[in-house]
């Protein structure tokens, strides 16, 4: 019957936290953590049980690096083709993506745009006098008639096509 004293020791165990930080290439979507998934950057916590039994705060901070692009303009004459870029080869003008992976591990989407510059063309038509021969034209001597091409750079850069047609009077 006698006074009886009783001692609580109450120990309030800490909720213990923890923070994951990713990044993912968009590719690698939906992210999938604790048993969830996530499909976009942003930061996310789930409630666990922790070794004490107690609860435990994860938070997930998860960023999504980008896909990065380029583009690449070309032009280029005829007689530069085919055209090879980033180990492909280009018989034709257009744009064309490749691939790649870029500096921080993701996709990089490079385009290439070709164009074609044209081979120009022309055709000078003279008529001489048989005591005009030999008749001088772009740096060449012609005795007779006929049809004669010669290959000059046109002010693209490309080949130049000029026919002349000679005739004797």
């Amino acid at each position: 019957g006698c006074d009886s004293v009783a001692t609580l020791v109450l120990s309030i165990n800490a909720i213990s936290t923890s923070t994951t930080n990713i990044s993912v290439c968009p590719n690698q979507l939906p992210y999938s953590w604790n048993s969830q998934t996530y499909n976009t950057a942003g930061t996310y916590s789930v409630t666990l049980t922790g070794s004490t039994g107690c609860d435990s705060i994860a938070t997930l901070v998860l960023t999504i690096k980008p896909t990065t692009t380029s583009t690449t303009n070309i032009s280029v004459c005829p007689n530069q083709l085919p055209y090879s870029w980033n180990a492909q080869t280009y018989n034709s003008a257009g744009s064309y993506n490749v691939t790649l992976t870029g500096a921080n591990g993701c996709d990089s989407i490079a385009t290439l745009v070709l164009t074609i510059k044209p081979t120009t063309t022309s055709t000078t038509n003279i008529s001489v006098c048989p005591n005009q021969l030999p008749y001088s034209w772009n740096s060449q001597t012609y005795n007779s008639a006929g049809s004669y091409n010669v290959t000059l750079t046109g002010a693209n850069g490309c080949d130049s096509i000029a026919t002349l047609v000679l005739t004797i009077k």
